[in-house]
């Protein structure tokens, strides 16, 4: 791996979990409040930054710097849910009669239009993500990068995008005494990647990128533990439902390495999106394939991706 590469960080400081807090709670603070209430957002920590994500969409970026709590968002994304995003040229002008983006946040109602205009971007294989990390707590990070100079949210140059490894779930598994943390790849069905080996040489860039950043990425991923232990409490003391109290107790017990905490460097692959038709014709021969290679434990291949990245996996200290 190139000198260039920056450690892997996740990280935020006492003081800006605070001012998360504050903004919450503050009047002017409706977008976040809005947001942290919303069980189809992930909250997904950075180094010092937080995105929050939707349907595979970076609908905020929220930054600390100068001691304030600066949400950022994609144009796109504020255009209004009623609208075409694409504007008529009459006459060599842009046609604006009407209003096309929001303005002032409004209570609920942005959040609303911000999420609907999100859905016109989120493609098939996002929304199968989506589908597999909803309500299922031990998914702690999405969209992991590994670059050459700072990490870059969804809506960034391409040309950033393909200097990257990016994995798209990370998630823990119970190991014995402590949890496993295990790094996922998605694809659908529908995925040429799947049928050409490219897959396999995605999944060994990405094994390489394990091996050599194991402790980087176990510091981070347990400061991710108590992030999400954090946003929590700050999720139930806005009276809004949070992860079971057990739950909480283990991303603690994570945090503070009271529970061991394994990286597992070889990354899985999450397929789905096949009808029964599909699974004993061409995904048959395929899966066997990928298994050989892989082995059959680094392999969940399912029809329903809302069924999740294990058996049962969701009901386990459930939100």
């Amino acid at each position: 791996m190139e000198a260039s590469f920056r450690p892997f960080v996740r990280s935020i400081s006492g003081d800006q979990m605070q001012l998360l807090k504050d903004a919450a709670n503050a009047p002017g603070g409706a977008w976040v409040h809005d947001a942290l209430g919303d069980p189809e957002l992930f909250f997904a920590l950075r180094d010092e930054r937080v995105d929050v994500y939707y349907r595979g969409r970076a609908i905020y970026s929220i930054d600390f710097s100068g001691g304030k709590v600066t949400p950022r968002t994609h144009v796109k994304y504020l255009v209004l849910d009623d609208r075409d995003p694409y504007i008529k040229m009459q006459n060599g002008s842009f046609d604006y009669k009407h209003p096309y983006l929001q303005g002032d946040y409004q209570v609920s109602v942005s959040l609303r239009q911000m999420k609907a205009a999100a859905r016109t971007f989120s493609g098939v294989e996002s929304m199968g993500v989506y589908a597999a990390i909803k309500d299922d707590p031990f998914v702690i990070d999405v969209e992991v990068a590994f670059n050459r100079s700072t990490e870059v949210t969804e809506h960034d140059d391409l040309e950033v995008g393909r200097k990257q490894d990016r994995v798209d779930v990370v998630r823990l598994r119970r190991a014995g005494d402590g949890f496993d943390l295990v790094f996922w790849e998605a694809k659908h069905f529908s995925n040429s990647e799947l049928f050409n080996d490219k897959i396999l040489s995605q999944l060994a860039a990405y094994e390489r990128q394990l091996q050599s950043r194991k402790d980087q990425l176990l510091v981070a991923f347990r400061n991710v533990c108590g992030f999400h232990r954090d946003l929590d409490q700050l999720r139930k003391s806005l009276g809004f439902k949070g992860a079971a109290d057990t739950h909480l107790t283990t991303l603690e017990k994570l945090a503070d390495e009271s529970l061991p905490l394994n990286l597992v460097k070889e990354p899985s692959l999450f397929v789905f999106g096949f009808d029964n038709d599909q699974k004993v014709g061409r995904w048959k021969t395929r899966k066997e394939r990928i298994e050989a290679v892989l082995g059959k434990e680094r392999l969940r291949a399912i029809g329903n991706a809302s069924k999740g990245f294990e058996p049962g996996g969701k009901k386990k200290g459930f939100r």
